[in-house]
Parts: structure tokens; C-alpha cells; sequence
């Protein structure tokens, strides 16, 4: 894979329906369309600098793991349990239900234009959606490349259309809501506006799972990054921008579908064609999240710090269903009782930023710790160190500021110890325990029909 595959790969990874979900957060937090756009400016910077540091890491320890490998040789199997268990059980599913949920939202969107929907016939459909997406993923890998492909041109047609259309309403002169750009700017919730603003770039460090495939992964990983990140950025400014040729703030943050109010208030005929694009986009990322946690799962299964059930796949189509049908059951549990959008934003930002905090610690300490890894690429250590800073600061002004979304997160993220305590470190489980479980990992075996790597056809 060379830098323009690495390229193509990172931006279909990163683009998605974060940009749909989060602009009319990131508006609403910040206040104004001048802050807000350089909210979209920083959160872009910040994942360039955390990308490198991810390069150092990626190149020096190549795993299909990622964090999960850096953080277990940093730190010892309970860094590496904690961040198995954010992607697992808390981040992946949270942006699941995001997905579904801004999916319904774009649907329902053609009967309830005037006024918010049922949140009963919103958490229904997203149910309905979630099924559809699960059934396709346990049905087969090919099935379910065919409805990634379909969805990312539906993803790249949407982002196309609204893009185009701010264009045309710039060249018709609509600039009016960018004469006072900063009017009514808001900065004491402006950590929510950068979790807000950092959810659209989720995937940038995706890359590193697929190093073993990249050509020249010195050059190669750290050039596609920066090269991708600078073009998400370019194309969300774009995005965004776009809204206010046709809408005030206020028009923004009262509606919860903000790519079709735009385009609606343009081209009504796109009234029929932006909602089915972006509920494409969604359905898109929430299949993709679910696809690709079999991997994590694999290797944690593998150091036995996860159930070795987990791990196995379909004899014939090599999928891992019971990784798959866990995360589908836990992102209805959080579908069901944790349905917000703007807190599930900040809650996976937070979590998922923490993780990432502690891999970029693992950085510094392994570069004294093992000093003798061969590492193709160094970053300046200022950069690890700045980088570092900026997530601390972050997250000590969330809890100062943003009190309810840190303490849920950090309760969510204290479930990580029972379930390290019983699965792991807990070596001597009664005899009765150890029956009942593999009697039942048997039953799951026979139900799904999932084997060992070794006997997959």
C-alpha cells in the first residue's frame, strides 16, 4: 500500500458522520461561527500531533492491536484490559448508537420538519436500523464490503452536494452571517465544543492496524497522515461554512437535521435526496465500527485477556460473531438508557481521549524503558510532551467545567476493573464457575458455528 492508498484509506476512515452529528454541537458550545471554526482548526491540529506520536509507536511495535499492544508493553496487562475495554464495550458502541440515531433523525426528518420527533419512533427506528446493520455483519464479510462501499459514495455524494451548494450561495452573495463572526462567542463550555469537534476526526490513528501493509512505513505513515488530517480539516471547514449561507446560528441549532434545513432552504428537491445520502453515511459508519472490533478482540483473546470465545470466527465466512453480536448487544444498551446525542459526543470524546492520553504517555516511557527498539521514525520529544498537555489540561477543564459527562465517564470507565478483576486476574474460579462457562461457550460454538483461527476454511 503506497501514500495515495494510505491516503484513500485513512479519509474513508475518518470521514463519515461525525461531520454530520457534531457541527450544530460544536455551534452550540461555542456560540458563534468564528469560534466554531477555530474549534474545527485545533481539534485537526491535535489529531495531526497525536497521529505522529502514533507513528513512532505503530512503526517501533508493528501490531494489529494498536493501542492495546502499546499500552500492554508500557504498562502490563491491566493498561492493556483497560483500553481493550474502552474500544470494546464503551467507545465502539457508543459511536454505534450516534450512527443510528443521527440516522433516524435524517429519516424521520420528512414528517416532523416542523417540530422535534417522538424520541419512542426515533429510538425505534434506530433499533430497526441496528438489526439491519447486525444481520448483514453476521451474515457475511462480502455482503457487508458491499454495503461499505454503497455507503461511502452515498457519504462522498452528500458532503459534495452541501459543499456545492454553500459555493453557488457564496457566488449569489449570501454571506450575511459571516459580517460579525465572533458575535456571541461562548468560552465557558468550550470543552464541550472540542470533544464536539474532535468526533469527526475519530479514526485517525486506524492507520497503525494496517501498517504490515504499508510500503516504506517510515515515509509512508506519517506523510498520509498529515496529508489526510489537512484535508479533513479543509473539507469540514468547507462543510460547515456551508450551513451559514443558507441558515442563521439560530436555524442551525434548532434543527436536527441540519445538511437537509440547508439544503431544503436552497433546492427543495434535495429535500428527498440529502436525508437518504446522509442516513447511507451513518448506516456506513455504525456497520464499520462493528466490522472491524473483531481484530481487538482476536488479540486480547489471544494474551488471554479477553474471553477466547470472543475470538473465534464462522468456520466458512471468517467472521468473529460473538465479538460482533456482544457489540451489538451492548449498543442497545446504551441506545436504550443512554439516548442523548450531545452527551453520548462528549462522553465517547472524553473516554476515547483518555485512552488515547495514556498511549501517548506509553510513548515516553518506552523510549527509557526500551530504549533499544529500533524506531524508523523519532518525533521531536517536544511534540509527545505538548501533546500530552493539551489532553491534560482538557480533561481537568472538563471536570471543572463539565462536571455530570466527566463523572459518567469515569464511572463507565471503573467498569473496566471488575471486569479485570473476575476475568483476569481471578486465575483459581471455582471448579463449578469453570464448567458452567465452558458448557456454555460450547453452546455458542455449536449455535454460531465459530472456530479457532486455525480451522477457519
Amino acid at each position: 500500500m503506497g501514500l495515495l492508498q494510505a491516503i484513500n484509506l485513512l479519509l474513508a476512515c475518518v470521514i463519515g458522520s461525525g461531520i454530520f452529528i457534531s457541527a450544530k454541537t460544536v455551534l452550540e458550545y461555542s456560540g458563534s461561527y468564528g469560534l466554531s471554526i477555530l474549534v474545527w482548526i485545533f481539534c485537526g491540529l491535535l489529531c495531526i500531533m497525536g497521529a505522529l506520536c502514533y507513528a513512532e509507536l505503530g512503526c517501533a511495535y508493528v501490531s494489529s492491536g494498536g493501542d492495546y499492544t502499546y499500552l500492554k508493553t508500557a504498562f502490563g496487562d491491566f493498561a492493556g484490559f483497560v483500553r481493550v475495554w474502552i474500544e470494546v464495550v464503551l467507545s465502539r458502541p457508543m459511536i454505534v448508537v450516534l450512527s443510528v440515531l443521527t440516522a433516524s433523525n435524517y429519516l424521520v426528518y420528512w414528517f416532523y420538519s416542523t417540530c422535534p420527533p417522538p424520541v419512542s419512533l426515533v429510538k425505534c427506528l434506530s433499533s430497526f436500523l441496528l438489526l439491519i446493520v447486525a444481520a448483514i455483519n453476521l451474515s457475511s464479510a462480502v455482503w457487508t464490503n458491499h454495503l461499505h462501499s454503497v455507503c461511502n459514495y452515498f457519504k462522498i455524494g452528500s458532503l459534495l452536494i452541501v459543499v456545492g451548494v454553500g459555493i453557488y450561495q457564496i457566488f449569489r452573495g449570501r454571506t450575511e452571517n459571516f459580517r460579525d463572526p465572533f458575535e456571541n462567542s461562548s468560552y465557558s463550555k468550550i470543552t464541550k465544543a472540542l470533544y464536539a469537534g474532535l468526533f469527526p476526526y475519530s479514526g485517525w490513528n486506524y492507520l497503525n492496524n494496517a501498517i504490515d501493509d504499508l510500503k516504506n512505513p517510515p515515509k509512508t505513515l506519517p506523510r498520509a497522515i498529515v496529508i489526510s488530517l489537512l484535508l479533513c480539516i479543509f473539507i469540514y471547514l468547507l462543510t460547515f461554512s456551508s450551513y451559514f449561507t443558507a441558515l442563521t446560528p439560530y436555524e442551525i441549532l434548532i434543527s436536527d437535521a441540519t445538511a437537509v434545513s440547508f439544503s431544503e432552504r436552497v433546492f427543495p428537491v434535495l429535500l428527498y435526496v440529502i436525508p437518504i445520502g446522509v442516513t447511507m453515511s451513518c448506516i456506513g459508519a455504525a456497520s464499520g465500527n462493528i466490522f472491524t472490533i473483531g481484530q481487538m478482540f482476536n488479540v486480547a483473546g489471544r494474551d488471554g485477556l479477553m474471553p477466547h470465545i470472543m475470538a473465534m470466527k464462522h468456520y466458512k465466512s471468517n467472521v468473529p460473531m460473538i465479538a460482533m453480536l456482544f457489540e451489538v448487544i451492548v449498543s442497545f444498551v446504551f441506545l436504550f438508557f443512554m439516548s442523548n446525542i450531545d452527551r453520548l459526543i462528549i462522553c465517547c470524546g472524553m473516554i476515547n481521549w483518555i485512552g488515547i492520553l495514556l498511549a501517548s504517555v506509553a510513548l515516553i516511557v518506552l523510549r527509557y524503558t526500551q530504549p533499544d527498539v529500533v524506531r524508523p521514525i523519532r518525533i521531536p520529544l517536544f511534540v509527545p510532551i505538548l501533546f500530552i498537555l493539551i489532553l491534560i489540561v482538557l480533561i481537568v477543564a472538563s471536570a471543572w467545567t463539565d462536571s455530570e459527562n466527566i463523572t459518567t465517564s469515569l464511572i463507565l470507565l471503573s467498569t473496566a476493573i471488575p471486569g479485570y478483576i473476575i476475568g483476569v486476574m481471578w486465575k483459581k474460579k471455582p471448579t463449578s464457575f469453570t464448567k458452567q462457562y465452558n458448557s456454555f461457550a460450547r453452546t455458542l460454538q455449536k449455535l454460531f458455528f465459530v472456530v479457532t483461527d486455525e480451522h477457519v476454511e
